[in-house]
């Protein structure tokens, strides 16, 4: 026992010393070179103890300068985050907890510029999208489902949808095409198509999402810049079901539909109405699906 307690004490030391080693300030009590940065630096509780790191990186004057690299309380990597001048800066990486990367592109002021990517928790692609110089969305878009087939295939302009919006279901399938003009939908252009075979339960379901019971809805994807927990939290882009159909699909703020659409369904389960949204208010109803444009 007092062996066990000798080595520990002989770690925590030698941990302590070549943090020292590290950690230098110089004459003007600025810091300088290679810190690592501790829990216990940090006044961090529990489940964190003292000796752990929180972060590392180069000072240069009492400023962040090159990679910092972040981690969670298991050690595994929070972020990787490209400073200059104390500010981000650069390539930026995001880390889900379990080690697996979340978040991948270029950070500028207060921004994303250029590609930028957004992965599930299991390491599955769920966006890739274009940022340009002022931080909109430019160019190409795209979403994945949990299963990694495309979701949805969308050009943008300064921030706007431009053009033709493309969903697909989890079996590769059109199910929709919206037609987009400086970001407002021309209703009279879009399409729906009806599936030629059902969805597997187990691909619309996010990868971390459980088996609902009862008739509350059931939650398909989301491309919410944070990953969800499988259940609807309201936020980011979600498709939602109920009785296995489709009720609600689109972009969601404070549990309020922004831009998507709502399905009306009969008694008997018969699809009569779709209601389109944008900007938060309904806007007209989207065609149903017919032999014309199946």
């Amino acid at each position: 026992m007092k062996k066990s307690i000798l080595t520990l004490l002989v770690l925590f030391v030698t941990a302590a010393w070549a943090i020292a080693q590290d950690n230098k300030i110089d004459e003007a009590g600025k810091r300088q070179g290679y810190w690592v940065i501790t829990a216990g630096q940090k006044k961090l509780g529990s489940p964190w103890t003292p000796e752990q790191k929180v972060e590392e990186g180069n000072y240069t004057n009492s400023m962040k300068t090159g990679i910092w690299i972040e981690y969670y309380q298991n050690g595994n990597k929070k972020s990787e985050l490209t400073y200059v001048n104390n500010r981000p800066n650069g390539p930026a990486k995001m880390y889900h907890e379990n080690g697996k990367l979340s978040e991948e592109g270029t950070w500028v002021g207060t921004r994303w510029t250029g590609p930028y990517k957004l992965y599930y928790e299991d390491g599955t692609p769920r966006q890739e999208f274009n940022y340009n110089a002022l931080g909109q969305r430019d160019g190409g878009q795209k979403y994945y489902h949990p299963n990694g087939k495309v979701a949805i295939e969308v050009n943008m302009k300064a921030g706007k949808e431009e053009g033709v919006k493309k969903e697909y279901n989890t079996n590769g399938e059109l199910v929709q095409e919206t037609f987009f003009n400086g970001g407002n939908i021309d209703p009279a252009k879009t399409k729906t198509y009806e599936p030629k075979k059902p969805e597997s339960a187990e691909a619309v379901k996010a990868p971390e999402e459980k088996e609902q019971k009862g008739t509350a809805p059931t939650v398909g994807t989301s491309n919410e810049p944070k990953p969800n927990t499988g259940q609807f939290n309201g936020e980011g882009y979600w498709i939602l079901y109920k009785n296995g159909q489709i009720t609600m699909k689109g972009t969601f703020a404070k549990r309020k539909l922004i831009e998507g659409e709502e399905r009306i369904y009969d008694k008997n389960g018969i699809l009569i109405q779709i209601k389109l949204y944008k900007g938060g208010k309904y806007v007209g109803d989207g065609p149903l699906p017919t032999d014309a444009n199946k």
